[in-house]
């Protein structure tokens, strides 16, 4: 009888851990067919957005992606980098079966002048290799390693650089990578879409009424090339600038406009008056669903001026644009703000052997703006650069019209309204705080909704003749008090320095994403916008705590391990003793 019930127990144990095997095999199984992982971070980074999956959905042609990084002697680092990318595109098939991808490793079987024209031939294509050092026996080891890919198309092909630096900010290649593997659905995604999308909208640099030259706004048309078609335009009076005409009468010549030729005009820190007609010609475009972006400087005030005669006069800029802007339910105001958050600007504090001395000292007119808002053209930006920036009021009580302040001084602003004289030697006085009493200032406003025209209740011969949109169909335009934010430095010969980035302190600061993001939203990209626009913290290891809590971790997970075997040991035989005791 004792027998017989021992052999039951057995016979029950053997079918549990028959069962137990089987759904660990049939697990294992499907996990090879079925790609999936569990994201447990906050922000859920590692989770592909809304629309990414959608884009994925409704891909109607094979999208051919080969990685270049690859091969048994990657950096560790690096292979991290190729591990996490291919877990990506996983992640991508498992939504769409028309992603299809490859690892390649250029330098596989190749000799040296073969790798070489190869690399030539994935640099001209967009990519970049990388140079790798390492110690070894012989000496120093240098090797090229390509983090990058090119994405193919219906006989198209655009390059990814898998490595990303946040625009400069990040330079040790640890927290370069990391930072590159959370940004991998942006730009892969990013470059999916571009790749995809026969339907580009057509943006427009105004030109005509003393705007920011070709090379100063060159950055900011490249970046906004990646996405849209970029083209510059002069006003100059002429409607089939922004129009595209319809003829009315092949006898007499007469047309009317039959639509906006544009889908998004940047008007680039103006400083000539806007005559009456353009105004009506800019209106029109409003008035059409077309959207607008202003960078504009309401006061006069130059640094070159500064440095070159210590102190300036500062006054409002006429512009002839203040009815409309009004019309429009803003007003941007004639005055210059100082803030104790402010970017340092290089002085010469002495002369030591006829050597010029530079100190860097904060400069108040120039403002770092933190963003604040929550909206999804400023979530997640970083700090931006500013020059002579002014406030902006929003007016009206135009109930069709919703407005959103984008940007805001900090809470140490000062107004010093104009006509008044700036000097460098201010620079050598300690602030006031007192006088530094005002908060948030707005200094960039989205406005959206249905406009009323400037010009609904003019006549004129041409007016007459193309006629007049009262109100607007649902459009939007965004109102910036700073020329300069789209200004990308110069350095010697005109070499254009990114846009953002200054060159007297080294800093990146987040002005090219503003304006991506920005235009964006203008022209209606709101998947683009939503993947910048995700939360990625860096999570990086500290090697100050690493170097002062190694031993007691080192201990804390031999230890960990051995004790809980222990202990669950314990509580087994505690356990087969009280059951089989009896």
């Amino acid at each position: 009888m004792k027998d017989s019930k021992v052999k039951n127990i057995k016979r029950e144990h053997l079918f549990r851990f028959t069962n137990v095997l089987l759904l660990l095999v049939a697990f294992n199984i499907i996990s090879i067919f079925v790609f999936t992982r569990f994201d447990l971070t906050s922000e859920k980074k590692y989770t592909l957005s809304k629309s990414t999956k959608d884009m994925l959905t409704h891909l109607d042609d094979v999208i051919y992606i080969k990685i270049y990084l690859a091969g048994n002697g990657l950096p560790p680092d690096y292979a991290e980098l190729a591990t996490k990318t291919r877990e990506f595109l996983d992640e991508l098939r498992a939504y769409s079966k028309q992603i299809e991808y490859e690892f390649i490793d250029p330098a596989k079987g190749r000799q040296a002048q073969e790798m070489n024209a190869i690399y030539g031939e994935l640099y001209r294509k967009g990519l970049t290799p990388q140079a790798i050092q390492s110690m070894e026996a012989e000496g120093v080891n240098t090797r090229y390693v390509v983090p990058g890919a090119i994405i193919s198309y219906r006989q198209r092909e655009v390059p990814v650089d898998l490595l990303d630096s946040d625009d400069g900010l990040l330079y040790n290649r640890e927290s370069i990578i990391k930072y590159s593997i959370e940004k991998l659905e942006y730009n892969i995604g990013n470059a999916v879409r571009r790749i995809t999308n026969q339907q580009y909208a057509k943006v427009a640099f105004l030109k005509g009424h003393g705007e920011l030259t070709n090379i100063e706004v060159l950055k900011a048309a490249v970046a906004i090339a990646n996405f849209y078609v970029v083209d510059s335009v002069i006003l100059n009076n002429k409607i089939s600038s922004i129009f595209d005409l319809e003829i009315t009468d092949s006898v007499s010549g007469d047309s009317k406009i039959k639509n906006n030729k544009y889908d998004l005009l940047i008007i680039a820190k103006p400083t000539i008056p806007f005559g009456n007609y353009e105004k009506y010609l800019l209106d029109q475009f409003v008035m059409r669903g077309g959207r607008l972006l202003w960078y504009v400087d309401p006061v006069v005030a130059e640094m070159d001026s500064l440095y070159n005669h210590m102190e300036m006069p500062c006054f409002g800029r006429d512009l002839n644009l203040e009815d409309m802007f009004f019309r429009y339910g803003i007003r941007m105001n004639t005055n210059l703000l100082q803030d104790l958050n402010a970017l340092q600007i290089p002085i010469n504090s002495s002369n030591v052997g006829g050597q010029a001395q530079y100190r860097h000292i904060p400069w108040y007119y120039f403002p770092i703006i933190t963003p604040f808002a929550d909206h999804p053209i400023v979530k997640n930006l970083n700090v931006l650069r500013t020059e002579f920036i002014s406030s902006i009021d929003t007016i009206g009580t135009n109930k069709d019209l919703k407005k959103t302040v984008l940007l805001t001084t900090s809470a140490t602003t000062k107004i010093m309204n104009t006509p008044a004289i700036i000097s460098l030697q201010t620079l050598k006085r300690r602030a006031n705080m007192r006088e530094f009493n005002k908060q948030y200032l707005p200094v960039s406003v989205l406005v959206e909704g249905e406009f009323n025209s400037l010009f609904s209740d003019l006549e004129g011969n041409d007016i007459t003749q193309l006629g007049v949109i009262s109100k607007s169909k649902a459009t939007k335009m965004i109102f910036v008090s700073d020329g300069d934010m789209i200004k990308n430095q110069l350095g010697q010969n005109n070499f254009a320095y990114p846009l953002g980035f200054d060159r007297y302190t080294g800093m990146v600061f987040g002005n090219k994403n503003f304006l991506l993001n920005a235009v964006n939203y203008l022209c209606d990209d709101k998947d683009i916008l939503q993947v910048r626009s995700k939360d990625f913290k860096m999570r990086l290891l500290d090697k100050n705590k690493i170097l002062k809590e190694k031993s007691l971790w080192q201990t804390f997970n031999l230890a960990l391990p051995l004790i809980t075997i222990i202990i669950l040991s314990i509580i087994f035989v505690s356990i087969r003793k009280f059951k089989y005791a009896k």
